[in-house]
């Protein structure tokens, strides 16, 4: 979803370590449970088992030095992969960039 075209104003962001989508909501981040663009469910966040695997391991977070597989989906089993190159450009009938827009030969200037 990151790289959907409709958001090219990288509005939505992915959260690898939690497996989760959110947004900016002004100093937090708002976790997403459907898509934006298609409405369906989105699957539901590791965020709880992040934390439970570390404290098994004896590791606090908010005190300790977090491994680096539990900065990534690696923890998880799911090696980070590299997105794909982000589509650029307008997306149709959001706006006219009027900048970009050739010149009608057929006008008197």
């Amino acid at each position: 979803m990151d790289v959907h075209p409709q958001n090219d104003w990288e509005t939505v962001h992915y959260d690898a370590r939690y497996d989760v989508y959110w947004v900016e909501a002004g100093a937090a981040r708002q976790t997403l449970f459907f898509c934006p663009w298609c409405g369906e469910r989105l699957p539901p966040s590791l965020r709880d088992r992040w934390f439970d695997e570390l404290e098994a391991l004896g590791i606090d977070p908010d005190i300790g030095p977090i491994p680096e597989d539990f900065q990534s989906s690696a923890w998880r089993g799911v090696p980070a992969a590299l997105a794909p190159a982000r589509q650029g450009g307008a997306i149709k009938g959001r706006y006219i960039d009027f900048v970009d827009m050739p010149l009608d030969d057929s006008v008197d200037e």
